[in-house]
């Protein structure tokens, strides 16, 4: 068995497990890797999701804890 990506206009639509010796559509090329919507171009699977956005954590400043701190004690003396 072998697994092939079905391609259509240049993009992956499906991914497909078959044997090498059947016959296959013209659109079926055989692939070690690859998801459906990669792009096919000359030849070569190309992943085009975005890369992920890094979000950095800030730390907080003294104040917004000392804040948030009031907030919370706020709270708790309200439940008392």
């Amino acid at each position: 068995m072998a697994n092939y990506a079905v391609i259509e206009n240049g993009k992956v639509v499906n991914l497909c497990i078959a044997e090498p010796s059947d016959s296959k559509p013209a659109n079926w090329v055989m692939c070690e890797s690859g998801a459906i919507g990669w792009d096919y171009t000359n030849g070569q699977f190309i992943d085009n999701r975005p890369a992920p956005e890094v979000v950095t954590p800030s730390t907080p400043t003294k104040e917004q804890l000392l804040a948030q701190l009031n907030a919370l004690q706020a709270q708790i003396q309200a439940l008392a």
